[in-house]
C-alpha cells in the first residue's frame, strides 16, 4: 500500500492525530469512570455529543448573525471576514460533533452527515476536510470524502499535500482515474517531495491493467 513507513506517517499525520485524540481521549475518560465506578457522572461519550451539539447550535447562530451583518454592510471587509471566521468555526464544531458521534457508534450515519456539513461550512479548511476523511474511512466509505477533497483542491490548486491525500482516498475508494489525476498533480507541484518516489510507484501500479480472478 502507498506511503508505508515514514512516508505513511507523514501523509496521515493530521488524520491520525484527529482520530487518536477523538478515540483515545474518550477511551481514557470512559476507562477512568469504569475504574472509579462512575461516581454518578454522566456518560462522557454522550456528554461529548451533547457539548458538540451545543457548539454547533452556537456556530449556526453566529453564522446567521454574520450573514445579517454582511447584508446590512455588503461592502464591509470586516463583516465579510467575520462571516468567513464564523463559517470556519461552525465547520470545526460540526467535525467535533461527527467525531463525538463516532465515539458512541462507529457506524452512526449522523456522524458522516455532520462531517459532510462541516466540509460545506468550511471547504477551505484542510483540517476540516481531513476530518471528513477520518469519518468516512472509519465507516468504510472513503468515497464520501472525495467531494470535500475535490472542492478543497479546486480553491487551493497549489496545495500539493492535499492532492496526495485526494489520490490516496480515491485509490481506497476504487476510483483509479481520480487517483491517477490527483497523484499526477502532486508530482507537478512537488516533484522532489519525500513522497514523490512512493507516488510514482503508485502511478506505475495503477497503470497496470486490472486483473480479475474467475
Amino acid at each position: 500500500m502507498l506511503f508505508d513507513g515514514r512516508h505513511q506517517k507523514t501523509l496521515t499525520k493530521v488524520i491520525a492525530i484527529i482520530a487518536i485524540i477523538a478515540f483515545l481521549g474518550f477511551g481514557l475518560v470512559a476507562g477512568f469512570l469504569a475504574v472509579s465506578g462512575g461516581c454518578g457522572v454522566a456518560d462522557p461519550l454522550a456528554q461529548a455529543v451533547s457539548d458538540a451539539q451545543t457548539s454547533v447550535q452556537q456556530g449556526q447562530a453566529a453564522v446567521a448573525t454574520a450573514k445579517k451583518a454582511v447584508a446590512q454592510s455588503p461592502k464591509s471587509a470586516q463583516a465579510k471576514k467575520d462571516l468567513a471566521q464564523a463559517r470556519n468555526d461552525l465547520g470545526q464544531a460540526q467535525i467535533t460533533l461527527a467525531q463525538a458521534r463516532l465515539g458512541v457508534n462507529r457506524q452512526d450515519p449522523q456522524a458522516l452527515s455532520s462531517a459532510l456539513a462541516a466540509a460545506k461550512s468550511a471547504p477551505d479548511n484542510l483540517d476540516v476536510v481531513l476530518g471528513v476523511v477520518t469519518v468516512a474511512t472509519s465507516q468504510n466509505n472513503p468515497a464520501a470524502a472525495l467531494p470535500a477533497l475535490q472542492r478543497y483542491t479546486a480553491t487551493n490548486p497549489k496545495d500539493a499535500q492535499a492532492f496526495a491525500y485526494w489520490g490516496q482516498v480515491a485509490e481506497q475508494a476504487g476510483q483509479r482515474s481520480q487517483a491517477v489525476l490527483a497523484y499526477q498533480r502532486f508530482l507537478q507541484l512537488a516533484p522532489d517531495d519525500t513522497l514523490a518516489a512512493d507516488i510514482r510507484n503508485r502511478l506505475a501500479e495503477l497503470a497496470k491493467p486490472v486483473t480479475t480472478t474467475g
